[in-house]
């Protein structure tokens, strides 16, 4: 199983990886992934940056499907991006063993924790305009939208673990 977590600056997915990490530090049978682990270009100089975002995703969903097979590990994959992206990734691969989940916040939430974590930078009308963007295109996609201020980090990396049973 892939689980494939998208959503805005400040909604939560690092921080629960975070903690699964840690839960999951001794299970060999649990590897994750973060988006901004993978080399990210230089912004200004990028002409297209939705085409690098498709690009870069589905390439990321070719390494992630791979290491799931060869492997025989179940994934989970965090990263801010669009989530036909990620379909389009799994098409590609012929992979059907996935999950997309969105987590989702308040903008209040959203502010406190950029603020809080140092960023407050981030927390801008296009990062809105991103947040409502993918709740969106969840919605219209049938995907599952994870509140994550109306539950804990435990709360919510249990429910991800029960994905994967």
């Amino acid at each position: 199983m892939i689980i494939a977590i998208t959503g805005a600056s400040g909604v939560g997915k690092t921080s629960i990886l975070k903690e699964l990490s840690k839960n999951l530090s001794e299970d060999k049978s649990v590897k994750i992934f973060h988006f901004d682990d993978m080399d990210l270009p230089n912004w200004d100089e990028l002409e297209d940056l939705k085409k690098w975002q498709e690009e870069a995703t589905i390439e990321c969903i070719d390494k992630l499907v791979k290491t799931a097979r060869k492997e025989n590990v179940h994934v989970l994959f965090e990263g801010s991006t669009e989530i036909k992206f990620y379909l389009q990734g799994f098409e590609k691969n012929s992979y059907a063993n996935f999950k997309i989940l969105l987590f989702d916040c308040s903008q209040e939430i959203m502010k406190n924790r950029l603020i809080q974590r140092g960023q407050p930078e981030l927390y801008h009308s296009d990062m809105i305009g991103w947040l409502n963007y993918l709740r969106n295109e969840a919605i219209e996609r049938n995907i599952e939208i994870v509140k994550t201020d109306e539950s804990t980090i435990s709360e919510i990396g249990q429910k991800i673990i029960e994905e994967l049973d």
